[in-house]
């Protein structure tokens, strides 16, 4: 019996000993082999704080030495140059500042949902970077995160982000398009400066820009600000050197300093009657500017306080703006203008009010049907019973339009028997309307996309900036409509 004890008593630390061999003398210094060399943990605080600058993989496990993997401390994996693939876990909650500065072989990246902290310039400097995948626990995108990142073509920002940083994508050169979601309130200064966006909606959301927004950006040729815009920032458009025309929204009051400078291309910008200021230099160096569609009459144009070195601005023509249709929210300056009259003559609408069309309200699903059947005569629909659960009403104005377009394959509703009356109208909707009642075909999975490269082809967006998704207000829904059926 003693015998058997001691065995069992050897056997049991011979087994130990290898472990112990194994084992790390210190929890906040333990190792992971990757290929290329190690990453280094700490069990203490769950935390990536180093790695070896020659791995080439790094697919980091949700635990190490059976504790769970939570935080990448700053510069952990900085400067790893040799680094071409990453898998960060969906245990981790926060990646630290440089995180992943200078890594300039990787590809693509994760990020997944369960990080909702996150220092700034995590990838800066990642040349190599071509796509990244944002996960939904981040608040909003820090500071440079993907500065100077100049090979980035492909980013989605998701829903609930509510502010861009600073510097987000500075220099990111070959970044032509991005989606900014109605989310987002707040985006830095300098956020899109240097990149190679060639055109840009920004949707009414955001109040809260902090200047250079747009600066160098030398490929952008048209942007759309948010209608809640009350000053144009400092240097938001400097040096955008193939920027074509801009409309600044009604409610802007001040043109900051250096909005516009080094915009030689620049040929035409509408400016509202609620402006007062003009800063200085907004205009410098932008010698193509021509005409300027004013909101105002010339005596309220004679009232704005144009600061030096605005050459260019006061050397245009200026075209003041009369009243459309009977329309005091509609003047001869704004794009949609010969839409509004066309819109009015043809009984397609006739305003909100008495002398109101609001331009920028949104437009229900119901509405833009009605629309549309207007501008097509209003002809008799082929059958009186409605096929949704939603339209029961024979004495609605929508009624006929409704089951006209139905008829027509213009719209199947909105799924499970409904047609959503109330439901905001986006712009693909409106040009999937279109798409069908000019017998072309929008429909599947990439419906949206079908509806916007016919769009395209087919000149309804010319002169417009627009996002696919967002809500497509009465101006340029009437606008499509004249495009297409005018």
């Amino acid at each position: 019996m003693k015998t058997r004890r001691f065995l069992s008593l050897v056997l049991s630390l011979a087994l130990a000993i290898p472990l112990a061999v194994a084992a790390p003398a210190s929890a906040a210094d333990l190792t992971y082999d990757v290929p290329g060399g190690k990453i280094y943990f700490d069990a203490n605080t769950g935390a990536i704080t180093d790695s070896d600058k020659t791995i080439t993989e790094a697919v980091i496990p949700s635990q190490i030495y059976g504790v769970t993997v939570t935080a990448i401390e700053g510069r952990a994996f900085l400067s790893c140059t040799e680094l071409a693939s990453l898998t960060i876990p969906n245990t981790v909650t926060s990646i630290g500042k440089e995180a992943f500065s200078g890594c300039t072989a990787l590809t693509s990246v994760v990020i997944p949902n369960s990080v909702t902290e996150m220092g700034s310039d995590v990838f800066h400097g990642c040349t190599g970077l071509t796509s990244a995948t944002i996960g939904s626990g981040l608040p909003g995108l820090a500071p440079g995160i993907f500065s100077g990142c100049r090979s980035l073509s492909g980013v989605t920002i998701p829903s609930n982000i509510t502010y861009i940083d600073t510097e987000a994508f500075f220099n990111c050169k070959a970044l032509t398009s991005i989606t900014i979601p109605s989310s987002v309130t707040a985006i830095g200064g300098k956020a899109f400066s240097g990149s190679g966006l060639t055109s840009i909606y920004l949707p009414d959301s955001v109040t809260t820009f902090l200047g250079k927004t747009f600066e160098n950006c030398t490929s952008l040729t048209s942007a759309r600000l948010p209608g809640t815009l009350d000053k144009v920032p400092v240097t938001m458009f400097s040096g955008c050197s193939q920027l074509t025309d801009i409309v600044i929204p009604d409610g802007v009051t001040e043109i900051g300093a250096w909005s516009f400078q080094f915009c030689p291309n620049l040929k035409s910008i509408t400016i509202p009657a609620s402006v007062e200021r003009v800063g200085d230099w907004a205009f410098r160096s932008s010698e193509g500017l021509t005409d300027v569609y004013y909101g105002g009459t010339a005596m309220d144009w004679s009232q704005i306080e144009v600061r030096p070195v605005n050459n260019s601005l006061l050397s245009a023509t200026i075209h003041f703006a009369e009243p459309v249709a009977g329309f005091t929210d509609v003047t001869s300056n704004d794009y949609y203008a010969q839409a509004v009259q066309w819109a009015v003559d043809r009984g397609v609408t006739t305003g909100t009010g008495a002398n109101t069309f609001s331009p920028a309200n949104t437009v229900t699903r119901a509405e833009a049907v009605t629309f549309l059947w207007r501008a097509a005569g209003s002809p008799e629909p082929a059958s009186a019973a409605s096929p949704f659960t939603d339209v029961t009403d024979p004495g609605a104005y929508y009624y006929k339009a409704v089951l006209w377009a139905a008829g027509q394959g213009i719209t199947g509703g909105v799924g499970g028997g409904a047609f959503g009356l109330t439901a905001t109208l986006s712009y693909d909707q409106i040009f999937t309307f279109l798409c069908r009642a000019a017998g072309g075909s929008a429909g599947g999975s990439d419906w949206s996309a079908a509806a916007v490269n016919w769009a395209v082809q087919n000149g309804l967006t010319d002169g417009l900036t627009y996002s696919a998704s967002a809500a497509c207000p009465r101006s340029d829904v009437v606008y499509c409509l004249w495009k297409q059926m005018a």
